[in-house]
């Protein structure tokens, strides 16, 4: 992305995120700014008579505060996301987790999943890969207390279905392992 369109991206309220994460939220602020800003262009420049001039005034000045806001809010967010950012698994390491994963090499590939979901900020795609790593190795209970610990997550939601299929693999398992011991 060009460096002046994020520039405008951080100057306009609710741009960035509406534009980045798909937020319902931040686009209603951007269309709530870009009606406000059509209001004050339109009050001052095209049709002065439209607004009095405290109006016009107060206008321009919320205008100003919302994008004075803006910035200083996704500064927030920016070194909020620098902070957490360490607790977050990148992409790279899920690869590798993956193909360690894929290689047969669980306790490598656990190696590397187990520090992001051990901290306070969990990552939820690592902690699903963990589970999926302990069902396989056996650790049936271990790949339980995860996935339970997903699901009371804020983010555990959107994994619902992916949750009830790793339990459901897990039952499975169960099932076989009382089988066997028969």
């Amino acid at each position: 992305m060009p460096k002046s369109l994020r520039w405008a991206m951080v100057l306009w309220p609710g741009l960035f995120f509406a534009w980045e994460a798909g937020n319902l939220r931040a686009l209603l602020i951007c269309l709530g700014f870009v009606f406000a800003l059509q209001a004050a262009w339109i009050g001052t420049f095209i049709w002065p008579g439209l607004l009095t001039g405290w109006e016009s005034r107060l206008l321009w000045w919320s205008l100003a505060a919302s994008v004075a806001g803006s910035v200083l809010y996704q500064i927030y967010c920016a070194a909020w996301t620098t902070k957490a950012g360490s607790s977050l698994c990148s992409d790279k390491v899920l690869q590798e987790a993956q193909s360690e994963y894929l290689r047969g090499n669980y306790f490598e590939a656990e190696e590397l999943l187990t520090v992001y979901v051990s901290q306070g900020e969990w990552d939820v795609e690592a902690a699903m890969w963990l589970a999926s790593i302990y069902r396989r190795t056996g650790r049936l209970e271990a790949a339980s207390v995860v996935l339970q610990t997903i699901e009371s997550l804020e983010r555990g939601s959107l994994w619902s279905a992916e949750i009830a299929q790793e339990y459901r693999k897990i039952k499975d398992a169960k099932r076989n392992k009382r089988t066997e011991s028969l």
